[in-house]
């Protein structure tokens, strides 16, 4: 049985169904919808479910916040849609720009995250080995780590070239090829050895020797190659991707599995080496140059401005570009400074949940603080965010005002990172392969102090009363009780039934069930307001105030209290899981009577909402029915 089957279903019907469904993507923590008509989003609904961070519409897309189960709930997702990857991933024309590109590159750089983020983990300990004496370079152990954290960046254009390559919808192994080309062993030498016939872009960070022709066209190649490179690639996938469909449009099927890898190769390898690669690779370096130079101006100024901005991005889900920029520096110059200005902002996150949960004498509030911190310390910090820190908008702020200091104390020492790697383990990036270990003593440094500055703002200005409500701090907007199953047995929707007083919601909105079993047991805590002397319903007040209907069967009450026993008195105090009534399922049936039983919110104008389960089969005492209340709990002080 799939894992997440309900929460799949759940997001697809709030989203307005699958036919709704124009393409979806995922990065780290959220599903990403782009959805014919964003109007018929529920996102109401969407953000009461508990498995579900957030959900907002944002860079052109709605994306779904379910955390680190994401990649598990995307498969599921599609195959629940019914369509194959290739035939969601659809761009909308009418996608600005900026949007495309964010896109393309939350597409291709998300898949390989985890394992660039493992390299620079092995990259970091292999300097402090080396740092603390523990290795020398000529060390066999030493040649094997190295090659562990190392090889990632040196072949990082055949991995883009998969995933580049998936995200415009085209071959995934020709992305390979053509990123294996780019990457090849001998290439570097042997198109940028002897003597240069000329030079382009003299006495300039562009200078660039042209050493070879290509059949009378010269070979602008990079002196230090594509490895560690992020743009060329990505650019070179686009152009192919167009290609790629032109010739699928024109060659016969018959040959097209042989002729289409064939042409791409032999057609897109030369364009991107000559034209594709050499531009983009340029657009990269002057993005480089410029921020780098921003940043030789003042540190202090680009830090302050990456640190307030960052979090903000992130909720916004449009923090990748900004942490491509990180990674183009450190394949151009082999440390980046924009990643460190970042760095903290995860523990800064941690140190305010932390704070919370300290002084919080509310134990749901406490339960929500514990994952959000252990996934702050891994950078994932929206359960951080969504849970704790934005619903009481002062939160939120103090962990942007720690984590800008913390960027600024990193830029000011000029603290820099040697590879990609964050939360906790990520600091031993902070070592230079050369054993200088003072950046990763000012990163600890920032840490502290950033994490004691939002820390000590949160615990000095914390309100229990902003926390009262656990689902405030648990980044629900709205309260909300359940209704257990009365019955076990098999879900209908109330509109399919035959009974207008039903289907058309005027005794309430609910659910129906068809029972296994012959009776109905409390779904909560209340008292039995009513009871029809036919025993073949029952109404109860829950102790939180819902009223609900339980009705055996349709027009049953014809059958004048035959086949029904009750086992409740009308006003007793019920416990959830008392029986309430037992009738005979083969009685009733035989007399030609409808077993499908309403469980109906008498009161459902009382509420926000009323979410009935997703479950086509249920047990007792299975979550039925969410209702939700009309009372606001989001703190905006």
């Amino acid at each position: 049985m799939a894992k997440y089957t309900d929460l799949v279903a759940f997001i697809i019907k709030n989203v307005g169904d699958k036919d709704n469904v124009i393409s979806v993507s995922h990065c780290m923590t959220r599903l990403r919808f782009k959805l014919k008509d964003y109007s018929l989003v529920d996102e109401k609904n969407i953000i009461s479910n508990s498995k579900i961070t957030t959900a907002q519409k944002a860079g052109g897309e709605y994306q779904v916040v379910v955390g680190t189960i994401v990649e598990g709930v995307y498969t599921e997702l599609i195959a629940s849609l019914g369509l194959k990857e290739e035939e969601l991933q659809k761009d909308e024309k009418d996608k600005s720009i900026l949007n495309k590109v964010i896109q393309i590159i939350t597409k291709s750089i998300t898949p390989v995250l985890g394992i660039l983020m493992a390299s620079g983990l092995i990259q970091g300990l292999l300097a402090l080995m080396v740092a603390c004496g523990a290795l020398e370079p000529t060390d066999g152990a030493y040649v094997i780590l190295s090659v562990m954290g190392n090889a990632l960046f040196t072949f990082f254009p055949i991995f883009l070239g998969y995933t580049s390559a998936k995200a415009f919808r085209m071959d995934g192994f020709v992305g390979m090829a053509i990123g294996a080309c780019l990457v090849f062993p001998t290439i570097l030498t042997s198109l940028t050895a002897g003597d240069p016939l000329f030079t382009l872009f003299s006495n300039s960070i562009l200078e660039t020797p042209v050493y070879k022709t290509f059949f009378g066209i010269p070979i602008i190649f990079p002196t230090t190659g594509y490895t560690s490179t992020v743009v060329p690639i990505i650019v070179a996938m686009y152009f192919t991707s167009k290609f790629e469909r032109f010739l699928k449009k024109h060659i016969p099927d018959i040959v097209a599995f042989t002729l289409v890898p064939f042409l791409s190769i032999a057609v897109c390898v030369p364009l991107t080496i000559l034209a594709i690669g050499p531009i983009a690779n340029i657009l990269s370096l002057l993005v480089t140059a410029a921020i780098t130079y921003l940043n030789s101006l003042s540190p202090v100024i680009t830090s302050l401005v990456v640190g307030i901005v960052y979090q903000p991005l992130v909720i916004l889900g449009l923090h990748w570009p900004l942490i491509t920029v990180g990674i183009t520096n450190m394949g151009a110059l082999g440390y980046d400074y924009i990643i460190p200005m970042i760095f903290t902002a995860s523990f800064t996150q941690t140190a305010v949940v932390l704070a919370v949960y300290l002084k919080t004498k509310d134990r749901t509030v406490k339960n929500v603080c514990i994952p959000a911190m252990i996934s702050g310390c891994f950078c994932i910090i929206e359960p951080a965010i969504y849970g704790v820190t934005l619903p009481v908008k002062k939160r939120f702020a103090f962990s942007i005002i720690g984590a800008t200091v913390g960027a600024i104390i990193i830029s000011i020492f000029g603290a820099k990172m040697y590879a990609v790697s964050v939360g906790v383990l990520g600091t031993v990036a902070f070592i230079n392969p050369n054993g200088d270990m003072s950046g990763f003593f000012v990163a600890i440094i920032a840490i502290i102090i950033s994490m004691t500055i939002a820390f000590l703002l949160t615990f000095i200005f914390f309100n229990e009363q902003n926390s009262q409500i656990s689902l405030a701090a648990g980044k629900k907007p709205f309260a909300q009780n359940t209704v257990a199953s009365p019955f076990k047995g098999k879900t209908i929707k109330l509109e399919n039934l035959e009974d207008a007083s039903f289907s058309k919601g005027v005794l309430g909105k609910g659910i129906a069930i068809l029972p296994a079993e012959g009776r109905a047991v409390a779904p909560c805590d209340g008292i039995v307001t009513a009871l029809f002397p036919t025993g073949h319903a029952i109404a109860i007040t829950s102790d939180d105030g819902c009223e609900i209907l339980i009705h055996v069967g349709l027009d049953t009450v014809r059958l004048n209290g035959k086949y029904f026993t009750k086992k409740v008195q009308q006003g007793a105090k019920i416990k959830k899981g008392d029986v309430l009534v037992e009738f005979d399922i083969e009685g009733i049936t035989k007399e030609g009577y409808s077993l499908v039983s309403p469980i109906i919110i008498t009161n459902t104008d009382d509420y926000f909402d009323i979410i009935e389960t997703m479950k086509e089969d249920v047990d007792y005492f299975d979550q039925l029915i969410r209702v939700v209340s009309k009372e606001n709990e989001f703190v905006n002080q």
